[in-house]
């Protein structure tokens, strides 16, 4: 997979932006808030559809237009697979709403109109930010991210169900907050708890298939990057009374899933909010046995984080049969000089690359040698000159 032209209209800082990439490996330089992940996360955007940073798809079109009469930006990707050349343009218009200003996505892919969720994968790629380090001290939720994002540029029936299933949970939450108002009867949930165990059974088994693959993969990567620490991955799933044969298939997973829904009924009326399901599972990491809750330090959930990113490039590149891109956001910072060569090492045969930094001192001339090297200042890229 390779990204020859980005081109951006109105994206965060950027007014206008036609780059085009020629080489395998390009490093953006520039100070702070002057664009730099803007741009990896504008990829990235092409990629899974979904904003990073940001809270509102509002907040991706640039400040200076939002006062016009139809606001909106564009991204632009053009992508070179091994199989076909392939344009992707994501569009996000604003309008009017009741308080503020609203915005809603659509996608072409080589001119053609998509439903969002059918562009998911068509460029495949890897992010890397310093917010990694969230999914391995933070909440859940980054953690099941990760996962559903790796699966969902793979498996087009995963994110299909992950849609449905998020879908379904609102529904049903809706619901069980009515019966405990005296306002709807438990014989309404019935429908709800089957199509919720039908695309939740799916999640589950899959997601249990590919934690056994990324695993490996990740601990491999890991040893590579901190040579005295094994690092071990474990799939949590949030279902009372689950064995480790309840996700051995498909069905078994729905099965698992609908009973343990029937279970705990009176605690998820009481509630107002369903309880259990994939929407609650976790991830687990350790470190030579000891778990890294509570003691990995910043370098460790550091090197973590990108063993976890490394991991998902191996991943995408043994489903898709050609590598991702990898968009890795300042990641050399906060890195002695030895981890910064291992690091730089690691990526070697990664395919196409895309770094940022604020420094390119902290590049080794070897690397900067053979890469495209641009400056990112104040929305605008023009090819880096050193002093």
């Amino acid at each position: 997979m390779r990204l020859r032209r980005l081109q951006l209209f109105d994206y965060r800082n950027f007014h206008r932006l036609d780059l085009p990439i020629s080489g395998d490996v390009a490093v953006l330089i520039g100070d702070n808030a002057q664009g730099k992940s803007n741009l990896l996360e504008s990829i990235y955007l092409l990629v899974t559809m979904r904003v990073v940073r940001v809270e509102a798809d509002v907040q991706l079109i640039r400040r200076e237009v939002l006062s016009d009469v139809q606001p909106a930006a564009r991204v632009v990707g053009h992508a070179e697979t091994e199989n076909e050349l392939v344009k992707v343009e994501v569009a996000i218009v604003a309008r009017q709403g009741a308080k503020n200003l609203i915005a809603t996505k659509s996608v072409k892919v080589n001119g053609a109109a998509r439903r969002l969720g059918d562009a998911v994968g068509r460029i495949t790629a890897v992010l890397f930010t310093a917010d990694d380090l969230e999914m391995v001290m933070g909440s859940p939720s980054p953690r099941r991210k990760f996962i559903d994002i790796a699966l969902s540029q793979v498996d087009s029936e995963y994110s299909t169900a992950l849609r449905q299933y998020e879908k379904v949970v609102s529904q049903r939450n809706s619901l069980l907050k009515r019966i405990r108002e005296g306002q709807a009867g438990r014989d309404e949930l019935d429908f709800w708890d089957t199509e919720l165990a039908t695309h939740g059974g799916l999640i589950l088994h899959r997601r249990s298939v590919a934690l056994k693959t990324l695993g490996p993969l990740a601990a491999e990567a890991h040893a590579s990057l901190a040579f005295d620490e094994v690092l071990g991955i474990h799939y949590q799933p949030r279902l009372d009374g689950m064995n480790e044969d309840s996700l051995a298939d498909q069905a078994r997973s729905t099965k698992s899933l609908k009973d343990c829904l029937g279970r705990g009924l009176d605690r998820d009326i009481a509630a107002g909010m369903t309880r259990n399901g994939p929407h609650r599972d976790d991830i687990e990491f350790d470190l030579n046995g000891f778990s890294t809750s509570g003691f990995a330090s910043r370098a460790q959930q550091r090197t973590i984080a990108l063993a976890l990113r490394l991991a998902e490039a191996r991943y995408l590149m043994e489903q898709r049969g050609e590598a991702p891109l990898l968009l890795l956001d300042d990641i050399l910072s906060e890195m002695d000089e030895s981890r910064r060569a291992s690091v730089l090492g690691s990526l070697v045969g990664m395919g196409q690359i895309f770094m940022t930094g604020t420094d390119v001192d902290r590049f080794p001339a070897e690397f900067t040698s053979t890469a495209e090297l641009f400056q990112v200042n104040a929305g605008t890229i023009v090819p880096f000159e050193p002093n």
